[in-house]
């Protein structure tokens, strides 16, 4: 999966978006799609595809566009801070504005299974897995988040220290201690 579809009311938001990602080697979709029901038909002519979106178009939520889309789709919803608990689904990445350049790139990276430096694919392993859930359980106990919560939190912290999410499961765990 490397094709990209911007999904925004503005285009100027889009052409922003679009800059961003020049040079990154995605190819990004030259249509920005302004409802929810032309990103749908637009994902549809793909077999796996990222959809880069804001929170709301005219006509759908990113929830909405989440139900209604195939497997294959990923979606990263750029969102202002308050709008982020009111996404409903952990499949969906969820980026807080204001957005850099690097912070789309990597979260574009994570979402696509891609490490930045090599473009290599790296699977975790069963240790790490149960090291994320560890933090997870830790948090939910602790902060009293849910499962969601918690997963966003240890995400966002380790796309904002520019950390492996394994390492920044390990940072929760150790200051506990």
């Amino acid at each position: 999966m490397e094709q990209i579809i911007l999904a925004f009311s503005s285009d100027e938001a889009a052409g922003k978006l679009r800059s961003m990602l020049d040079g990154t080697g995605y190819r990004v979709s030259h249509t920005v799609c302004h409802s929810g029901a032309s990103l749908l038909r637009a994902a549809h002519d793909y077999d796996e595809v990222l959809i880069i979106m804001g929170f709301k178009l005219p006509d759908m939520t990113v929830n909405h566009v989440f139900e209604n889309l195939h497997p294959g789709c990923k979606i990263i919803s750029i969102v202002r801070g308050e709008h982020v608990e009111y996404i409903e689904y952990d499949r969906i990445l969820a980026l807080p504005l204001p957005v850099s350049r690097q912070r789309l790139v990597s979260a574009v990276n994570v979402i696509m299974g891609h490490i930045p430096a090599g473009g290599k694919e790296r699977v975790r392993t069963v240790e790490e897995e149960k090291l994320i859930n560890r933090a997870k359980l830790f948090l939910m106990e602790r902060y009293h988040m849910t499962e969601q919560q918690a997963h966003r939190f240890i995400q966002k912290r380790s796309m904002d220290t520019g950390a492996r999410v394994t390492d920044t499961a390990r940072t929760i765990l150790n200051t506990d201690e």
